[in-house]
């Protein structure tokens, strides 16, 4: 079912010498990088739909989280790494996280700007997760059975989520909070459960605001927006790795998923006019 066989024959086409490579491909699968993108699209003016799928990914998090649990399969032995991965051996094989996270994102994307039919847009969606989901083979933490089904459960998920939600970010969250709920029950407080609580609950407060939000208005501003809320993701990420206790973290989690959302009220009280001039 999980490809063993097939999965040595992809490892073998790639030598070690590209690792470096592999691995910054199998990154545009990973949460941080992931989040950054949706983050960026959402300050840079793309907010409803932006935020629609951060309520995918968060979600989706939670809800991987609990399946990868409940089968518990192993992920390949070590002697099918391509290098040193001590982060990369933690947690389970199946299905692929990566996998699963690309193609909630990327084509929660697609999905979200309306368009399904766009060829270019569904063959670069799919050239990203295709990449990742490969990348995940060649460094040996998954077989190629794990990306496959990973990929093509997020298709699933995606499609349930466009139905449920009505492209409504608010209803996404709320099925992120309980599906975090449950992910908190049968996988414990990890990293990632209390991220996707947090997260959820996060965004479930802050995400009626997104329709209330200041406009941009000019380049500069786009870029003030940029540059300040990646600078309080920061500031949170660094208070983060400085706490243990359980509902702080599942607070910074939330404040977090907030600040993305809210921080356009900040930069709009820094007064810069239509002209990218700060005003007195």
């Amino acid at each position: 079912m999980r490809l063993e066989e097939q999965s040595t024959i992809v490892r073998e086409l790639v030598p070690v010498e590209y690792a470096d490579l592999v691995v910054a491909v199998t990154e545009l699968g990973g949460t941080t990088v992931l989040m950054v993108v949706l983050a960026v699209l959402f300050w840079s003016g793309q907010r409803r739909r932006s935020a629609l799928v951060i309520s995918y990914a968060v979600a989706g998090l939670a809800l991987l989280l609990s399946i990868k649990t409940s089968l518990g399969l192993p992920r390949p032995p070590e002697d099918a790494l391509l290098v040193a991965l001590e982060e990369e051996r933690e947690g389970y094989g199946f299905p692929s996280g990566h996998a699963f996270a690309a193609t909630v994102v990327y084509g929660g994307l697609v999905a979200a700007h309306d368009r399904t039919r766009d060829v270019r847009a569904l063959a670069a969606a799919g050239a990203l997760v295709a990449l990742v989901s490969l990348s995940r083979v060649v460094l040996g933490v998954h077989y190629l059975g794990d990306v496959i089904v990973g990929a093509a459960l997020g298709v699933a998920f995606l499609a349930a989520m466009d139905r449920l939600t009505g492209g409504d970010p608010r209803r996404g969250f709320a099925i992120a909070v309980g599906l975090a709920l449950v992910a908190v029950v049968v996988a414990g407080a990890t990293e990632d459960s209390l991220l996707g609580l947090g997260g959820a609950i996060g965004g479930l407060c802050s995400a009626g605001w997104i329709d209330r939000l200041p406009e941009l208005r000019t380049r500069l501003e786009t870029g003030a927006l940029v540059a300040v809320g990646g600078g309080g993701v920061a500031a949170i990420q660094i208070a983060e790795a400085a706490v243990s206790f359980v509902p702080a973290l599942v607070a910074l989690y939330a404040a977090l998923v907030a600040w993305v959302f809210l921080a356009p009220i900040a930069v709009g009280r820094l007064g810069i006019d239509a002209v990218g001039t700060f005003r007195a």
